[in-house]
């Protein structure tokens, strides 16, 4: 393992034999705190969190990967959120971490159910807890939206900014519009295609006995929060946050009660035996 030594620059951790980049605040390998692993959703990458690393409240180890295909992560963007899990896991024991409190937004979310799945019984990494933001029971993609990601990506990605953000005019949505704006090529087909191929969640959410929090926006078009509201049902131990007038940019439109959950969930650890 390499590594720069700034927080702000990624660190460098060799996955299945590949250079991937994450954004680290604290050392995640140190001690038995359970760290914040934030998991971005399609066509993002680490610089989605950055609410969270600056957020001075926020004192448990935080790292955010950037998936394959993007940013400093080699390798192509993946169709399927099975081998973006068996990644993400992979990636947990690269940088040394022992507890983790997996974070997801959107397809991120799927990626954290799966992940802590794939993880059960593990005698390296214990998931301690999973919060969702802007999850969906069925992340189903519209098929024309889906066919606009291969021929005229930056079209599609200004329609999905028309869906994403309850306020427009959030503290944080024009740096992620921009963000968002300068995807690699291909990335938001592969992510998309991964999310509509993945089906129901609900016999996966059925099947984590770990504490879940779950934050929805009531002003989400994207994953609508009846969505949201049928995955925690699914789950054994599950809370919701609702969020009024709130859109799938959550942690960028108003963070401040986003932020709030990561820090509660934080301090209140307790996994279910």
């Amino acid at each position: 393992m390499t590594e720069t030594p700034s927080a702000t620059d990624p660190r460098v951790y060799m996955v299945h034999g590949q250079p991937a980049t994450a954004r680290v605040k604290g050392d995640p390998a140190a001690g038995d705190a359970p760290v914040l692993v934030l998991l971005h959703g399609a066509g993002l990458d680490r610089r989605f969190w950055r609410p969270v690393f600056d957020d001075a409240a926020i004192t448990t180890p935080v790292i955010a990967f950037d998936l394959p295909g993007r940013q400093g992560s080699e390798g192509t963007a993946f169709t399927r959120i099975s081998d973006s899990a068996a990644w993400i896991a992979a990636a947990l024991k690269a940088a040394g971490i022992r507890r983790a409190v997996l974070v997801g937004h959107s397809m991120g979310t799927l990626i954290a159910m799966e992940t802590a799945l794939l993880l059960r019984g593990d005698d390296a990494v214990t998931v301690d807890r999973l919060i969702l933001l802007a999850p969906a029971d069925v992340m189903a993609v519209n098929d024309a939206l889906l066919q606009q990601t291969l021929n005229d990506p930056a079209a599609a990605q200004a329609m999905m900014d028309k869906w994403s953000y309850g306020i427009p005019d959030g503290p944080h949505c024009a740096e992620a519009r921009a963000n968002a704006a300068d995807a690699p090529a291909g990335v938001l087909h592969a992510d998309l295609t991964a999310c509509n191929a993945f089906g129901s969640a609900l016999d996966l959410a059925a099947a984590i006995a770990v504490p879940v929090d779950v934050v929805v926006g009531e002003a989400d078009k994207m994953t609508r929060a009846k969505q949201g509201r049928a995955l925690a049902a699914a789950f054994r131990h599950a809370e919701v946050t609702a969020l009024d007038g709130v859109g799938h940019m959550m942690l960028h439109e108003k963070p401040e009660p986003v932020l709030a959950v990561l820090r509660r969930a934080v301090g209140v650890i307790s996994p279910v035996v």
